[in-house]
C-alpha cells in the first residue's frame, strides 16, 4: 500500500511541476489517469475540519466566505514512530515547515501569488506533503467550497466558476468523491450530494461523510442515513464529530478531539452499534485502504496509457526534429544532417522505397510513347512537299533508281518534329520532391536544373544523330521493295506521278516510325544516365562545398525556425520527461504491488488476474520484434489471441478506458484494434481484427515479413456471460458441425473481406482451442479458393481416442495401424474406389496450405496431432502409404456415423489437415490447465520440437 500511494504522489508532484494538472490542453495529460480522492462540500459544511481531523493538525486557512481558492493536493506520509512531524510544499523545495501555523500562512500567501489579493479562484493546485507518524498514507485534493452567492469583491460568475472547477475534478472516472454534508441540514439541499449525483448517479465512486452529528436538533438523529436507508451509496456513510468553533478558539488539540469523538459515538445510544465504523480515524484508514485498492486496479491501464503516450510523444518529437545547436560547428552539422536526410529521401523516392519514382516510369512507358504517336507528319509527307523536295534534291539531273537525296531531306525534316516530346520528357520529371529547408530545396533545384539541361542536350543529340546518319540497311532494302511494286518498263520521267510520290511518302513514314521506336527506348536511357543517375550520385555536392564558406550568422539564419514549433518541441520534451519518469516509477512499484494480490483473493482469482494483466504475464521480453524469427512471430500471434480473450473479459467486468486490461496486449507490438468480432447469440466478443501500424522509425527490412492484418479467435471462457454459448460451439466441434454455426459465418465473412482488400500474403489467422478450430476451418475454406493464409493454431482440438497417452510405443503404433486399416476399409466400402482419385483428393487441394500447429503432449485435447503426423510418416516408411493416404483424411467416428445414417453425406472432418508445421512444447507442464493454456506460447524459454509434414 505504501508503495502504491507513494507512487501516485510522486507522479502527481511531477505533473504539477511540469504544468500538467488536468486542464484542457493540446498536450496529453497524465493527471487525469491517476486515482485521487476529491473532497467536495459546501461552505460551512465542515470540510476543513474533516481534513484537519484526518491529519491531526491545524493547518488550513479559516475565515468567512471562500477561503480555499485553489485546489490543495494534500499528501500524507506515515513516518517512523518517534520521528518529527514536518510539512513540505512543492513550490518551496528543501524547505521544511515544523510550525503548522506557518503552513497555514504559506497556503494563503501562495494562493494570493496566483490569484492576487482578490477573491478570484485558480485551478492550478498547491502541493502540500505532511510527514507524521500519526497519519495514514493518503492523498486528498481539497477543492474550493461550493457556494450559492458571490461575496463582495467577487465576480457574479464565481458560483458557476467554482462549480465548474469541482465538476472538472470529480467527473473523471478515476476520482473518488468524498462528499461532505452537515447532518443538521436537509440532505436534499446538500451541495456535495447534488453535484456528486450528477457525475456519479449510481454512487459507485462516492463516499458520504456526515458532519455536525452532535449539533442535530434534539429528538432527531442520522441513523437512517448512516445505515443507508435514506440515501444509499455503494460505501457506507461515515459520521464524524469535529471540533466546534469554541474548541478551535480554545486551541483544543486533535488528540483530545479524537478521544471525545470516540466517546461520543460509543456512548450515544442511537450510534453505539455503529461506533466501530464512525469517526475521523476510521475515515482516514478506510480512505487509505480504498485508494490503495483503486490504484492497484488502475495500474495496468496507467501503464498502457504511459507506454502509448511515450511512443506518440517520441514520434512527434522525431518529426519536429532536434533543437538548434548553439555553436557554429553544431549548426553546420545540423544543416549537413538535414541535407543528408533530404538526399536520402530523394534517393528513396527514385528507388521506389517511397512514392514518386513510379512517375518517372509512367512517363517513359506511357506519356513519351503517346506523345510520339500524336506527332503529325502530314505536312512533311504531303504529295506537294515530297515532289518539291525530291525535285530540288535532283537538281538539274533526275535520279536514276531512287531519289536518295530526296529521302534524306524528307527524313530530316520529319525527324525534327520528334524534338518536342524528347524535350518534354526531361521537363516533366524530377522537379517536385520534398525539401526540408528552403536553401536545400533551392540548391537541389539548381542542381536538377543543371542536370536537366545536360539531359535535354543528350536527348536532342539522339534526334540529331538520327537526322545526320540514316540507317544503311533500310536503303539497301529500298530498291528491292521498289522493284516488287514498281514497273521497269516505266520511263524515269513518269516516276514523278502521284503513285510514285505516295510510295516515297510511305517509305519515309516507315523509316520515321522505326526511328521513333528506337528513340522510345534510347531517350529514357539518356535521361536516366544524365539526370536520374547524376541526381542520385551528386545532388547536393556543390551545396556541400558552399556550406563550408558560410559565416555563423548566415548558418543561424538558415536554421531559423517557426517559434510555434520551438514552443511545441519544448512542451513535448517536458511532457515526455514526465511520462518517462512515471514509467520508471511504475515499473519499480507495479510488480511489488501485485505480489500482494494472493493475500486478498483466491488462488484462481490470482491466476486469472495475472493472466489478464500484460504487465505481469505478457511477453515483455520482446522489446524489438524480428519478424523473421519464428519465436517472435509465435509470441506475437499468441499475445493477440490473448487480447481477444481479455476484450471479452473487459466487457464482462465492464472495464473501460484506463481500467481496460486488453489494449496492452496489442499496443505493445504496435498493432491497432480495427474491429471486434461479436457473436450474434449473446453479444459476446469471440475475436478481433488487428492492423499492424509500425512506427515510422522502423526500417522496411525489419517489417518485411510482418502481417498487415491479424484475425484472432479466442477459446472457451469459463464465465457465465459466455460459457453457455462457447460450450455449445464445443459440442458443435464434436459433432463436426462448426461450419454450420452463425459464429463461423461471421468469422469467415470477416476473413474474406480482409483478404479481398489486401490479399492473402498480408493476413494472419490465429486462434486458441475453440478459436484454433475456428481459425483452422477458416484457413481450409480460404485455401480451397486458392488463398493460403499464414495461420498460428494453438492447442487445436483433435477428436480421437487418446492413443498418444499410451506410453508403450509398439502398442500405440499397432492401434494406429489397425485404425488406419479399418478406416481405409470403411472408405472403400461406403464411398467406392473413385474417392481415391488424385484429381478429387481433397487433401491434394489443401496440401499447399501449411499452418503452424502448436500442441502440448500433456494436453489430451490436442496431443493426438503428434501421433497423427508421426503415424503417416511411419506408414510411408513401411510401404503402406496408399492405405494411410486414404485413412488420414477420414474420421473413423464420422464414417461409422455415416453407416448408421445409411449413406447421409457428412462434412469433411474439421481437425484433419494434409500439411502442417507441427510445434510440440516439450517443456514440462504442472497440470492440464497449464498444458492447455495460451500463456505458454509466448514464453521466451520454450523447449520446442518443430517438424514440417507435407502431404504426398
Amino acid at each position: 500500500m505504501d508503495n502504491l500511494i507513494s507512487l501516485v504522489n510522486k507522479i502527481q508532484r511531477a505533473c504539477t511541476a511540469l504544468g500538467d494538472h488536468g486542464e484542457a490542453s493540446a498536450l496529453p495529460t497524465l493527471w487525469d489517469s491517476l486515482p485521487s480522492i476529491a473532497v467536495v462540500g459546501g461552505q460551512s459544511s465542515g470540510k476543513s475540519s474533516v481534513l484537519e481531523s484526518i491529519v491531526g493538525k491545524d493547518f488550513l486557512p479559516r475565515g468567512s466566505g471562500i477561503v480555499t481558492r485553489r485546489p490543495l493536493v494534500l499528501q500524507l506520509h506515515k513516518s517512523e514512530e518517534g520521528s518529527r512531524e514536518y510539512a513540505e510544499f512543492l513550490h518551496l523545495e528543501r524547505k521544511r515547515f515544523t510550525d503548522f501555523g506557518a503552513v497555514r500562512k504559506e497556503i494563503q500567501d501562495e494562493t494570493d501569488r496566483e490569484t492576487g489579493e482578490t477573491k478570484q479562484i485558480s485551478s492550478v493546485p498547491i502541493h502540500l506533503t505532511i510527514y507524521s507518524p500519526s497519519v495514514v498514507n493518503l492523498t486528498l485534493v481539497d477543492l474550493p467550497g461550493l457556494t450559492k452567492v458571490a461575496v463582495e469583491g467577487q465576480p457574479d460568475s464565481i458560483v458557476q466558476d467554482i462549480e465548474n472547477m469541482v465538476r472538472s475534478y470529480i467527473e473523471k472516472p478515476n476520482t473518488i468523491i468524498l462528499a461532505i454534508s452537515p447532518a443538521n441540514q436537509d440532505l436534499a439541499t446538500s451541495d456535495a450530494i447534488k453535484i456528486s449525483r450528477e457525475v456519479d448517479p449510481s454512487g459507485e465512486r462516492t463516499i458520504g461523510v456526515l458532519t455536525k452529528i452532535d449539533l442535530m436538533d434534539k429528538g432527531t438523529d442520522a441513523v437512517d442515513l448512516l445505515e443507508g436507508r435514506s440515501y444509499l451509496l455503494k460505501f457506507p456513510w461515515i459520521g464524524v464529530v469535529n471540533r466546534s468553533q469554541a474548541d478551535i478558539n480554545k486551541n483544543v488539540d486533535m488528540i483530545a478531539a479524537r478521544r471525545r469523538e470516540r466517546e461520543y459515538f460509543a456512548s450515544t445510544p442511537e450510534y453505539k452499534h455503529l461506533a466501530n465504523r464512525m469517526g475521523s480515524e476510521h475515515l482516514a484508514k478506510m480512505l487509505s485502504k480504498h485508494l490503495e485498492s483503486v490504484i492497484k486496479s488502475r495500474i495496468p491501464g496507467i501503464q498502457s496509457l504511459i507506454n502509448k503516450t511515450v511512443a506518440e510523444l517520441e514520434t512527434e518529437l522525431s518529426h519536429l526534429g532536434k533543437p538548434m545547436a548553439a555553436d557554429a560547428g553544431g549548426k553546420l552539422y545540423t544543416i549537413m544532417e538535414i541535407c543528408r536526410l533530404f538526399d536520402q529521401n530523394y534517393k528513396e523516392h527514385l528507388n521506389g522505397m517511397r512514392p514518386g519514382g513510379d512517375k518517372v516510369y509512367n512517363f517513359f512507358d506511357n506519356q513519351l510513347p503517346a506523345a510520339l504517336q500524336r506527332l503529325q507528319f502530314d505536312k512533311q509527307l504531303s504529295l506537294e512537299n515530297i515532289r518539291k523536295l525530291v525535285t530540288e534534291a535532283d537538281g538539274y539531273q533526275p535520279h536514276l533508281i531512287a531519289p536518295e537525296q530526296g529521302y534524306r531531306r524528307l527524313i530530316e525534316s520529319t525527324l525534327i518534329t520528334i524534338k518536342g516530346p524528347a524535350e518534354a520528357s526531361v521537363e516533366a520529371e524530377l522537379k517536385q520532391y520534398p525539401a526540408l529547408r528552403t536553401e536545400v530545396k533551392n540548391a537541389a533545384m539548381k542542381s536538377l536544373e543543371r542536370m536537366r539541361e545536360q539531359s535535354k542536350k543528350a536527348a536532342l543529340q539522339l534526334v540529331d544523330m538520327e537526322c545526320c546518319y540514316l540507317t544503311v540497311d533500310f536503303f539497301r532494302r529500298l530498291p528491292q521493295e521498289v522493284d516488287k511494286v514498281g514497273n521497269h518498263s516505266q520511263s524515269i520521267f513518269e516516276r514523278y506521278n502521284e503513285a510514285y510520290l505516295r510510295r516515297i511518302g510511305t517509305t519515309v513514314l516507315s523509316y520515321v516510325n522505326a526511328v521513333c521506336a528506337g528513340l522510345r527506348h534510347s531517350i529514357p536511357k539518356s535521361i536516366v544516365y544524365c539526370q536520374v543517375r547524376e541526381a542520385k550520385r551528386s545532388l547536393l555536392d556543390f551545396y556541400y562545398t558552399e556550406l563550408g564558406k558560410l559565416e555563423q550568422n548566415r548558418l543561424s539564419a538558415l536554421l531559423n525556425e517557426d517559434p510555434a514549433i520551438m514552443e511545441r518541441r519544448s512542451a513535448l520534451a517536458k511532457r515526455l520527461e514526465l511520462y518517462r519518469s512515471a514509467q520508471a516509477e511504475i515499473d519499480m512499484v507495479a510488480c511489488l504491488a501485485f505480489l500482494n494480490i494472493g493475500k486478498e483473493r483466491t488462488a484462481y482469482a490470482v491466476m486469472s488476474s495475472e493472466s489478464e494483466d500484460f504487465g505481469l504475464s505478457g511477453s515483455l521480453h520482446l522489446n524489438s520484434i524480428d519478424w523473421t524469427d519464428s519465436n517472435h512471430r509465435r509470441s506475437v500471434a499468441a499475445s493477440l489471441v490473448q487480447g481477444a480473450y481479455i476484450l471479452e473479459r473487459d466487457r464482462q467486468e465492464k472495464r473501460q478506458g484506463s481500467q481496460a486490461l486488453a489494449p496492452p496486449w496489442w499496443e505493445f507490438f504496435h498493432f491497432k484494434l480495427l474491429r471486434q468480432l461479436v457473436d450474434d447469440a449473446g453479444s459476446c466478443i469471440f475475436g478481433s481484427i488487428y492492423e499492424y501500424t509500425p512506427p515510422s522509425s522502423h526500417c522496411n527490412d525489419t517489417i518485411d515479413r510482418s502481417p498487415r492484418y491479424v484475425i484472432a479467435f479466442r477459446g472457451t471462457i469459463n464465465k457465465p456471460d459466455s460459457f453457455s454459448r462457447d460450450f455449445s460451439l464445443d459440442i458443435d466441434i464434436i459433432r463436426n458441425g462448426l461450419h454450420q454455426t452463425s459464429r463461423f459465418e461471421i468469422a469467415i465473412t470477416a476473413v474474406q473481406n480482409v483478404v479481398a482488400i489486401v490479399g492473402d500474403s498480408n493476413v494472419w489467422l490465429a486462434g486458441h482451442s475453440l478459436g484454433a478450430a475456428m481459425a483452422m476451418l477458416a484457413g481450409k475454406t480460404m485455401a480451397k479458393t486458392g488463398n493460403f493464409l499464414e495461420a498460428f493454431l494453438f492447442n487445436p482440438p483433435f477428436l480421437s481416442a487418446p492413443i498418444e497417452r499410451i506410453n508403450v510405443g509398439n502398442v500405440k503404433h499397432g492401434l494406429r495401424f489397425a485404425s488406419s486399416l479399418i478406416t481405409a476399409g470403411l472408405v472403400l466400402a461406403t464411398k467406392g474406389k473413385s474417392e481415391t482419385s488424385r484429381s478429387e483428393d481433397p487433401f491434394a487441394i489443401l496440401s499447399a496450405w501449411t499452418p503452424c500447429l502448436f500442441v502440448n503432449p500433456a494436453d489430451h485435447l490436442c496431443s493426438e496431432y503428434i501421433g497423427y503426423f508421426e503415424h503417416r510418416k511411419k506408414m510411408e516408411e513401411i510401404g503402406a502409404g496408399a492405405i494411410e493416404r486414404l485413412a488420414t483424411q477420414h474420421s473413423l467416428r464420422d464414417l461409422l456415423m455415416s453407416v448408421v445414417r445409411r449413406g447421409d453425406e457428412t462434412a469433411e472432418p474439421l481437425h484433419l489437415i494434409p500439411s502442417a508445421y507441427l510445434n510440440v512444447n516439450l517443456t514440462p507442464s504442472q497440470d492440464f490447465k497449464q498444458a492447455h493454456g495460451i500463456q505458454q506460447w509466448w514464453s521466451p524459454d520454450l523447449h520446442l520440437k518443430c517438424n514440417l509434414y507435407k502431404y504426398k
